[in-house]
């Protein structure tokens, strides 16, 4: 028994890992606070699957349904209750989400689980195949994948995407732009239903490469509307990733998923907006948005990138505060 417990344990924890990477080589990522409750739902999903082939061949019930008598029409019983039960489970976790939409109805959040576990356990079959293979490249050179995290503000993308190449572009990087695979578009658009469903708002449903060229290699920069994604050699990948992060600037999307984040991130703007226009900013409002984020439940990604917008901004801020000081000077020597 307690072997029979540590491989499940293990294959948990593997097909979790495998349903996080086909979120960020298919979608992008999925918001810091709700990431945990969607992989365990594509967990279920694939459960779900193989417990829709216990009840066309029964003997297989062993493996799938631990403690199962030796009675085909138990099994059958038994099997029928957990198709019928593991997508209520699905849609009741959805409900929880941290961003999803409250004024969406429980119920029929709930009751959507079934399309969910369908589409998330057929995915999640394909995606355990197919995930190795696209990787298999990457992982023979030694490659490696970042994320550069963001979230595309409606009706923005081709900007965001734009904004890419031609920040690259200044430094010298070649790019040029090029569409995904069928395969990989098309489970891209089966995610995207299934999360823009779950959170209630739409999701641009775009998704574009751009190959940059450093010196003697590549790196393949992948654009969601919810994250980029770079895969290439270490010291490249890095280097892309820095000046992604060092030059773009928040106009057109988010660093962060999560909807009271984004709320930070718009008084982060708008104070910025002031010191632009020449205004004064209130420092005691700068450190009431530090004190929030302080508290927030975020990753580590998530937390530099608002910790990185606050600190541009107080650069900014004193930069300006210096400016005027001079001014003045200046003004008073005249």
């Amino acid at each position: 028994m307690p072997y029979f417990r540590i491989i499940l344990t293990g294959i948990a924890k593997l097909l979790s890992k495998v349903f996080s990477m086909a979120t960020l080589t298919f979608f992008g990522r999925i918001p810091s606070q709700d990431d945990s409750k969607v992989s365990f739902m594509g967990l279920l999903s694939l459960y779900w699957i193989y417990i829709l082939v216990t009840t066309v061949f029964p003997d297989l019930a062993e493996t799938f349904i631990p403690f199962m008598p030796d009675d085909d029409t138990i099994v059958r019983i038994a099997s029928i209750v957990l198709i019928l039960l593991i997508p209520l489970i699905n849609g009741y976790i959805s409900t929880k989400m941290k961003n999803r939409d409250p004024d969406c109805s429980k119920i029929k959040q709930t009751f959507m689980g079934y399309p969910y576990t369908l589409i998330l356990g057929v995915m999640s079959m394909v995606l355990l195949v197919l995930i190795p293979l696209i990787k298999l490249p990457n992982i023979l050179q030694m490659h490696s994948q970042q994320q550069f995290a963001i979230m595309i503000r409606k009706g923005k993308y081709d900007d965001v995407l734009k904004e890419v190449e031609e920040t690259l572009k200044k430094h010298q990087i070649k790019t040029y732009i090029h569409d995904p695979k069928k395969l990989v578009w098309f489970n891209f658009v089966m995610l995207s239903y299934v999360l823009e469903h779950i959170f209630n708002f739409k999701i641009a449903k775009k998704m574009k490469y751009i190959t940059a060229e450093l010196e003697d290699n590549e790196v393949e920069i992948t654009v969601h509307a919810t994250d980029i994604s770079i895969v290439g050699p270490r010291q490249d990948v890095c280097e892309v990733k820095h000046i992604l992060s060092e030059e773009m600037r928040p106009v057109d999307f988010y660093f962060t998923w999560d909807h009271s984040l984004q709320k930070l991130e718009d008084q982060i703007q708008e104070m910025r907006h002031e010191i632009e226009d020449g205004s004064d900013i209130s420092m005691d409002k700068l450190e009431e948005i530090t004190e929030e984020l302080r508290k927030a439940s975020l990753g580590n990604e998530d937390w530099n990138a608002m910790r990185r917008q606050i600190y541009k901004l107080e650069c900014d801020y004193y930069k300006w505060k210096y400016e005027e000081c001079n001014e003045g000077v200046e003004k008073e020597n005249d």
